[in-house]
């Protein structure tokens, strides 16, 4: 959890353009929610197989 608020700070201080923060911001956290789906599905898939067999 720490990492990711300091990936945020990082990018609200590297970018002086308001929109271009609001930019980076959005891409990390959309990248961020992508890769929490993954996870959720993977562990969904997981329990599936064990189910099946």
């Amino acid at each position: 959890m720490e990492s990711i608020i300091t990936d945020i700070v990082k990018i609200i201080k590297s970018e002086n353009n308001v929109i271009a923060r609001e930019k980076a911001l959005m891409c990390y956290f959309f990248g961020l929610i992508r890769e929490l789906i993954k996870l959720a599905l993977e562990e969904v898939d997981a329990g599936l197989v064990e189910e099946t067999k």
